[in-house]
C-alpha cells in the first residue's frame, strides 16, 4: 500500500507543474512604425510577443548631429490572457529611458497611461542625441539607447517587449569600394517608387500590384574579390511569395561590370539562380568589377492596419561571410557605402473599398 501511495506522488507533482506552466497573464504587445517625415529606421523583430524591437538608423556625416534626431510611433495593445490572474484595470503603464548616461535619449508623449482591458494606446517617441555623452567619432560608430515599458509589480499585466534604438555613423570615405543598394521593382523589372493599397474597415486588404520584387544589389569596385553575406530586409507587413516552402521566391544574379541601379535595365534579367525562400544569401564571393543582385518576390501579409508613415520600409545589408547575416557582423563602412545597412522606402496611396 505504501508503494502505491509513493508512486502516485510524482504524478500529482507533474500535474501541478503543467497547470502552473499553462498560466498566462494579460500582456502588452508593442508595435513600432516610422514617422511620416525625418530619418527612417530599419525595424527588426517588430510586433513580437516578447523580446526586443530594434530600430536601426544611419546618419551620414563627419559627426552625429546634436539634439532632436528622429521620431517614431509606438502602439501598445493590451492582450487579455486566457488563464492566470486577471489584472484589476485600469493599470498604470510607464515609458522610461533605461540608462540616462547614454548618448541616445528618449522623450515619449505621452509617457504614462491608464491601461483598460483590451485597449490600444499610442505614444510618439522623440529620439535625441546628447553630444555631451559622445566619444570621439569614428566611421561605423553605433550608439544605442533603450526604452522600457513597465507596470507596477503584482499588477499581473506583463510588459514583455522593450525598444532598442541604434544610430550608426557613416563618415563618407572615397575608399569604400563595395556599393550597396536597396530598391523595389515590379514583376517585370521596372523600379517602383509607389504602389496602391485598398483599404476596407480600417485594414489594408490588397496592394496594387499584388506582388513586388524587393531587391538588394552589391557592386564590387574594389581591386580584388570580396566575400560577404547579403541580406534583404522585408517590411514587417510583407513576406516572401511563395512562403510555404513549396516554391522559389528568391533569385540571385551575377552581373558583369559595376551596375548603377538608376541606369540598368532590370527588365532584361534572365537565368537567375534559385535561392529557395531565403532572404539571407550566405558566403558570396564577388570578383572585382562585378555586381550581384538578389531579388525577393514578396506580397503583403494582409489584412493589416496601414502604417501611419504612408510608406513601407525595406533594406539590405552586407555582413561577414558565414555570419548568417548577423547585425553584429556588418561589414565596416570603410568598406561599404553609402551605408550598411541601407534602407529604402516604398510609398503607397490608399483607396477605400
Amino acid at each position: 500500500m505504501k508503494l502505491r501511495i509513493l508512486a502516485a506522488i510524482p504524478f500529482v507533482l507533474m500535474f501541478g507543474l503543467v497547470s502552473t506552466s499553462a498560466l498566462a497573464n494579460d500582456q502588452i504587445a508593442s508595435t513600432v512604425t516610422n514617422s511620416a517625415s525625418g530619418p527612417q529606421a530599419i525595424i527588426v523583430n517588430n510586433g513580437v510577443p516578447s523580446g526586443t524591437i530594434q530600430l536601426w538608423y544611419t546618419y551620414t556625416g563627419a559627426n552625429y548631429p546634436c539634439g532632436q534626431f528622429a521620431t517614431f510611433n509606438l502602439a501598445m495593445q493590451d492582450n487579455v490572457g486566457s488563464r492566470g490572474t486577471a489584472p484589476t484595470y485600469p493599470v498604470e503603464l510607464d515609458l522610461a529611458q533605461s540608462g540616462n548616461g547614454t548618448p541616445v535619449q528618449f522623450s515619449p508623449s505621452p509617457a504614462s497611461f491608464e491601461i483598460a482591458a483590451g485597449s490600444l494606446n499610442n505614444s510618439v517617441v522623440t529620439v535625441y542625441i546628447d553630444c555631451t555623452k559622445l566619444p570621439t567619432p569614428f566611421d561605423g560608430e553605433d550608439i544605442v539607447g533603450n526604452l522600457n515599458l513597465s507596470t507596477p509589480s503584482g499588477s499581473h499585466l506583463d510588459t514583455i517587449s522593450s525598444i532598442q534604438v541604434h544610430i550608426k555613423l557613416v563618415i563618407p570615405s572615397a575608399t569604400s569600394c563595395l556599393k550597396l543598394y536597396s530598391f523595389e521593382t515590379d514583376e517585370t523589372g521596372n523600379i517602383l517608387n509607389s504602389i496602391g493599397a485598398t483599404e476596407h474597415a480600417g485594414s489594408v486588404k490588397s496592394t496594387q500590384p499584388g506582388t513586388i520584387s524587393v531587391d538588394g544589389l552589391a557592386v564590387n569596385t574594389c581591386s580584388e574579390s570580396e566575400s560577404f553575406d547579403l541580406d534583404v530586409v522585408l517590411d514587417t507587413n510583407w513576406g516572401t511569395q511563395p512562403s510555404n516552402g513549396h516554391g522559389v521566391s528568391t533569385f540571385g544574379y551575377l552581373l558583369s561590370g559595376e551596375v548603377d541601379p538608376t541606369a540598368y535595365d532590370f527588365t532584361t534579367l534572365t537565368g537567375g539562380t534559385s535561392q529557395a525562400e531565403n532572404v539571407c544569401i550566405q558566403n558570396l564571393t564577388l570578383a572585382s568589377n562585378a555586381s550581384y543582385l538578389v531579388t525577393v518576390h514578396s506580397a503583403a501579409n494582409t489584412p493589416f492596419a496601414p502604417p501611419s508613415s504612408g510608406s513601407f520600409n525595406f533594406g539590405a545589408s552586407l555582413s561577414t561571410a558565414g555570419s548568417a547575416c548577423s547585425s553584429s557582423a556588418y561589414l565596416p563602412l570603410s568598406l561599404v557605402s553609402p551605408s550598411n545597412p541601407v534602407a529604402s522606402t516604398l510609398s503607397f496611396t490608399v483607396t477605400n473599398n
